[in-house]
């Protein structure tokens, strides 16, 4: 399933503030979702995508955020922002 994530992941980020017309790879719903976790001054961390309609996702580590990506630096309580999803291996 993870690679059925990761074919999605460029449309994503093309369309990093208009994500309505992308589809969940599980569930085929159009209610993707993303949020960068990184540092700062490199944004330099890790990306989180999920399904709000299934609560399904994954995780990519090591990842750079785009000036105009949805972004919050480590020190941020995520708790809020991203909610509880299954991985997707």
């Amino acid at each position: 399933m993870r690679e059925k994530w990761m074919k999605i992941l460029p449309q994503i980020i093309e369309n990093l503030s208009d994500l309505q017309f992308i589809e969940c790879p599980n569930c085929g719903e159009n209610d993707v979702e993303y949020l960068y976790v990184g540092d700062e001054i490199t944004r330099v961390g890790y990306m989180q995508i999920w399904c709000n309609k299934c609560l399904r996702g994954i995780y990519i580590s090591r990842a750079v955020a785009p000036d105009r990506a949805k972004f919050v630096s480590f020190d941020e309580d995520v708790s809020g922002m991203i909610p509880k999803y299954i991985f997707d291996d």
